[in-house]
């Protein structure tokens, strides 16, 4: 939800600071893996128990993962592998944030937050492959859903800067999988019927 309201408004917000990027020779694949690189940082953040500079280091992350299409469209560099890069970067970030969660849950013997990061991770990962396959049937899924990336940067910058991590992936775990089974019934709505 949040992704289709800054993809309308991102040329106003972010449009500024892209010329800016572009003009000093930034490109989009690297604000694609300097977004990447800060989500793996921010991993090891949580795991060394610096979870509010976790907190906003994932928001930074979420920042540079907006900026890289802006990027892209300032310097008249959109892609389609650029899009590819950008979905699977976004993919390994969100995979190390996760473990650093999971490692911490693990070293603290807390069971409840280890099984919500696993069904949080499961219904991002089941989303986006369901996006994927649909658009192999030709069905486009990107604005159907409750949670986006944007949503799950939020909620889990939330979780960290507040220390209520347990109930940031309860909601998580529920809007991950949520927003998988809304694309499913898109995509099962308007699959093609064989004759």
């Amino acid at each position: 939800m949040l992704s289709r309201w800054l993809r309308r408004w991102s040329p106003r917000i972010l449009g500024p600071l892209a010329a800016a990027l572009a003009r000093l020779g930034v490109s989009p694949n690297q604000a694609t893996l300097a977004g990447l690189a800060a989500a793996w940082i921010s991993g090891a953040l949580i795991v060394m128990d610096r979870s509010i500079l976790a907190g906003v280091v994932i928001l930074a992350s979420g920042l540079l993962d907006a900026i890289d299409g802006e990027l892209a469209r300032a310097r008249g560099r959109e892609t389609p592998l650029g899009a590819f890069l950008d979905s699977v970067a976004d993919h390994y970030g969100d995979v190390a944030i996760y473990l650093g969660i999971a490692w911490v849950g693990i070293a603290d013997g807390e069971p409840f937050l280890v099984f919500f990061v696993l069904l949080a991770m499961f219904g991002s990962i089941a989303g986006s492959h369901i996006r994927s396959r649909a658009g192999m049937l030709g069905i486009e899924t990107k604005d159907v859903g409750l949670f986006t990336r944007a949503e799950r940067i939020l909620v889990l910058a939330f979780g960290l800067l507040t220390g209520l991590l347990v109930p940031a992936l309860v909601v998580l775990a529920v809007g991950n999988n949520l927003t998988a089974l809304q694309r499913l019934a898109h995509v099962i709505l308007r699959a093609p019927r064989e004759s």
